[in-house]
Formats: C-alpha cells, sequence, structure tokens
C-alpha cells in the first residue's frame, strides 16, 4: 500500500518545497533539505502567499521558522489546517521545549539529469563560442559570404555531432557495464506516464543515493556500474535495444559530420571564388 500523503505538494519561489511525508514536513530548496518531525511544530500558518512552519521554542527566546513564499494559495488552504489537524497533542508546556533540536538537515546527491544538463549547456556555450569565432576570422579575410555559412550552419552541425558523440558514449556504456562492471537490482520510485519511462533509485558503493531514468517500468530493474568509478553507471537492457541505440547515436553523429563537412566546402568555395 503505498504512504504518499494525499495533501498537495507546495511549490514556491526560488524553488522551494514543502510537502508532508506523514510524521514529517519536508522542507526542500537547491541540493538542501530539512526534515521537521510534526512533534517539533507549533503551528503552520499563512500569510497571503507565504506558508510558514513556526517551531516549539522554549519560553523568552524567538521561535525559528520555515518559510515557502510565492505558494498557491489554494494549495495552502488544503495543506495548512491538515498539518495543523495532525500536530501532536502537548501536554502542560514546561517552556524549555526546543523543536530546532528536533530538526535534521543534508544535501541531496544530484540525480543522473542535472549533471549531464549542465554538461549540455557547457557544450552548448562552446559550440556557440567556436561557431562565432570561426565566422569572424573568415570574415576578417574578406569572406563574409563564407562566415555567413558558418553562422547559419556550423552550430548545428557541431551541435549534432557533439550530441552524437554524447549519446554513442551512453550506448559504450549500456554495452560495456553489464559485462564488466557490478550489477546490483534497484527499486522504481517514480513512473512517467507521459513518457513510458521510470525513475529509479540506488546506494552507490559511497553511500550516496542515485537516480536514474530509463526506459523500464517494472518495480525492480538492473543496474551496472563501474567498478572502480560508481559516476559512471547504467540500467542493463536487451542487447536488441543496446544495437539498436548503438546504430541511432552512429546516425546522428554521421549527419552531424555531414552537415560539418558541407559548411567547409562551401567556405572553401567562397575562397576560390
Amino acid at each position: 500500500m503505498s504512504n504518499s500523503s494525499p495533501l498537495p505538494v507546495l511549490r514556491g519561489s526560488r524553488g522551494t518545497v514543502l510537502r508532508f511525508t506523514g510524521d514529517a514536513l519536508m522542507w526542500s530548496r537547491d541540493a538542501e533539505e530539512v526534515s521537521i518531525p510534526l512533534q517539533a511544530i507549533a503551528h503552520v500558518r499563512t500569510e497571503g502567499r507565504t506558508v510558514m512552519v513556526q517551531l516549539v521554542a522554549p519560553a523568552g527566546t524567538a521561535p525559528a521558522v520555515h518559510r515557502v513564499d510565492g505558494v498557491s494559495q489554494a494549495a495552502a488552504g488544503l495543506f495548512v489546517p491538515a498539518v495543523n489537524a495532525a500536530l501532536p497533542e502537548r501536554a502542560e508546556e514546561d517552556g524549555t521545549a526546543d523543536g530546532s533540536t528536533l530538526v535534521s538537515a543534508h544535501t541531496v546527491p544530484d540525480s543522473e539529469d542535472n549533471p549531464r544538463e549542465r554538461m549540455m549547456i557547457r557544450m552548448a556555450i562552446g559550440i556557440g563560442v567556436v561557431s562565432v569565432f570561426s565566422a569572424l576570422v573568415v570574415g576578417l579575410l574578406g569572406q563574409w559570404a563564407g562566415a555567413l555559412v558558418i553562422v547559419l550552419f556550423a552550430p548545428l552541425g557541431l551541435g549534432v555531432a557533439v550530441f552524437g558523440v554524447v549519446i554513442l558514449h551512453i550506448a559504450y556504456l549500456e554495452w560495456y557495464l553489464p559485462r564488466y562492471g557490478i550489477t546490483v537490482e534497484v527499486e522504481r520510485v517514480r513512473v512517467y506516464s507521459y513518457s513510458g519511462s521510470a525513475a529509479y533509485a540506488w546506494t552507490d558503493p559511497h553511500g550516496r543515493t542515485r537516480s536514474i531514468s530509463g526506459k523500464v517500468t517494472t518495480e525492480t530493474a538492473h543496474l551496472a556500474y563501474h567498478p572502480s568509478d560508481a559516476d559512471k553507471f547504467t540500467l542493463c537492457y536487451s542487447p536488441l535495444k543496446v544495437a539498436g541505440d548503438m546504430f541511432l547515436s552512429l546516425v546522428v553523429l554521421l549527419v552531424g559530420l555531414g552537415i560539418l563537412a558541407g559548411v567547409v566546402f562551401v567556405t572553401r568555395l567562397t575562397f576560390v571564388a
């Protein structure tokens, strides 16, 4: 039976999220996650589109507050009363209770997707810089027609070629790691109905919780990682899918290289003319 909360998840500005887990509130932003047990909470209140979680504090001291700004007022209207109703009843307070001592915080490790997104952003910036620099050099040599060709088509060719290299590397890991790496069983944590894929969580040899998404939807799956580098890991797929991924990545790479070859050829023609 699922233990997920029926209450809405509050999403605020700056990526702040507040959710109810049944016995605690989880406040998170960026890579920081704070667990606030219900026993530590005095009450939860709203001010406009701001939700504030006020902790129990000793008499005469200012209570600690965790806040989420910019939330949906409709969602807050459901969330706040339900959480307040779930707070444990307290006996006569002695004025010494301190809810902040029950709160725990930790850093959430990057999922597989976040480093890949950053890598793609860096590659896009690099492609843009290389294209503009090449066009500028050709233009300063007096061939502005060639420079225009570079500006229009070189980013496309470079982008497709680099993307081909990236997915070829992924396909290579899909082939290599199940054969020469370490294979473990991982549990499904989320299903993406719109894409027919799912996310799986696992704990690497260093104790870090990691996640990976793939075209698998079973409750458990096999994951393989490199014995000397746990940052290299992949879900295990059928040989047919791995072969298809290899073929597709090679096609993409060749298309990108073909576009680049065309750019070089046309640019060379502008110098001959």
